[in-house]
């Protein structure tokens, strides 16, 4: 599930390979279609790295995680060094995901109108729907709703805004309708602004309250480590 307490400095991002089966707009990551794996060697130096830093949570990502031939063992490897773990994930290989379940202790899915998506009771793991909020996808309060009343029974649901990496996001970015929902006020990982609606928490990229001197800390396929999406800057 999905918690907006932890500080940005109190998690990792596995980045376990760069290939995807999709082709987002808001795409933030740089190196994307690249066929490159994490090795399980880079992997064990990531987790060595992240106990040493004392970190809580990893989050495994891509590109696409579930395309690496490895995921399975990689998400062991994350389980046996005892952090939470977040995989974060298309859900275009259901099957992949399955194996994952109840080693995982979180998947983060990302909703692209998928005809078939998992509901909670049918998994160990926790279940998150992730949707994007802009000027394209629920632009208004109406269809916000009825997105909730159909799809809150698969899982917990979050929403974001878009955050600004392109041209494009910069354009679609901004939903004004938010700022007049009946909602509680929140922030998240100490420095975005954030919204509670309905039970369900919108984290707004959108507005960010006081800029963080300190990303969250990626471990790259080449076995980089930094605090920055591009692996070849800040390195540790």
């Amino acid at each position: 599930m999905f918690d907006g307490k932890v500080k940005t400095t109190e998690f990792g991002s596995l980045v376990v390979t760069h290939e995807c089966n999709k082709y987002c707009r808001f795409c933030i990551d740089k190196y994307r279609g690249r066929y490159e794996y994490i090795t399980l060697e880079n992997v064990i130096k990531a987790l060595n790295k992240a106990k040493s830093l004392n970190l809580k949570e990893i989050l495994i990502v891509g590109g696409e995680p579930t395309l690496h031939p490895n995921i399975v063992e990689i998400a062991k490897l994350v389980k046996e060094y005892g952090f939470k773990s977040i995989l974060t994930t298309n859900y275009t290989k259901p099957s992949i995901i399955k194996q994952l379940d109840g080693i995982i202790d979180c998947f983060n899915i990302s909703f692209y109108n998928q005809k078939e998506l998992p509901m909670q009771c049918d998994f160990i793991s926790d279940i998150t729907i992730t949707t994007l909020i802009h000027k394209k996808q629920l632009p208004n309060t109406n269809e916000l709703n009825s997105f909730i009343d159909k799809y809150q029974n698969y899982g917990h649901l979050k929403f974001s805004t878009l955050t600004s990496c392109n041209e494009w996001t910069r354009q679609m970015q901004n939903v004004y309708y938010l700022d007049t929902l009946n909602a509680e006020k929140l922030v998240l990982f100490d420095e975005i602004e954030g919204l509670k609606y309905r039970g369900h928490i919108i984290k707004r990229n959108d507005k960010v309250i006081k800029e963080n001197p300190y990303q969250s800390y990626k471990f790259h396929v080449d076995g980089e480590i930094s605090q920055s999406w591009d692996r070849k800057l800040k390195q540790l």
